[in-house]
């Protein structure tokens, strides 16, 4: 190419296109569409959940933690769970089950509190259906002494089945 010679643009054709520097939010994006399970990653569109709820438990007694209802037409995905006290020394005396509407659900039932920190939580795997009512219950043991406050953190995503 000669630097002092013109260059030359053609007049008969119509302007590029030019895409945008960010992807699209929500939207279709270039290039080959990748299916992965809602219930092992967060689907574009999911909605996050982070979601920290406390209660002064009295020993042997019980309380719910964190409420989560999970909307018409969606499932919630329970991904981390963590537990904290306001003296750590407390949660030696903690159990807690996990329940849809009221029922315990398997595998998460009077689990003692050795799970997980508000701060670091532990990675849980669950799945609760369309229309119920999650909940984390927590009970203190009778030989706690004192009544203690008891915090829980629970992280996942609320998603919907899309048919492709």
């Amino acid at each position: 190419m000669d630097p002092g010679r013109p260059i030359q643009v053609p007049r008969d054709l119509a302007p590029v296109q030019i895409l945008p520097s960010q992807p699209g939010a929500l939207g279709l994006e270039y290039g080959t569409p990748v299916a992965l399970p809602g219930q092992a990653f967060a689907p574009a569109g999911a909605t996050p959940v982070d979601q920290v709820g406390d209660g002064n438990i009295a020993p042997g007694g019980s309380a719910t933690l964190v409420q989560i209802p999970v909307p018409d037409g969606q499932r919630f995905r329970v991904a981390g769970i963590g537990f904290g006290a306001d003296d750590e020394t407390a949660l030696g005396f903690l159990s807690w089950s996990m329940l849809e509407n009221a029922d315990p659900q398997i595998g998460y039932n009077t689990v003692p509190a050795a799970i997980g920190s508000i701060q670091q939580l532990a990675d849980i795997f669950h799945l609760s259906g369309s229309s119920v009512l999650f909940r984390i219950v927590a009970n203190s043991a009778a030989t706690a002494g004192v009544t203690f406050r008891f915090i829980c953190r629970v992280r996942g995503w609320f998603y919907a089945i899309k048919e492709s």
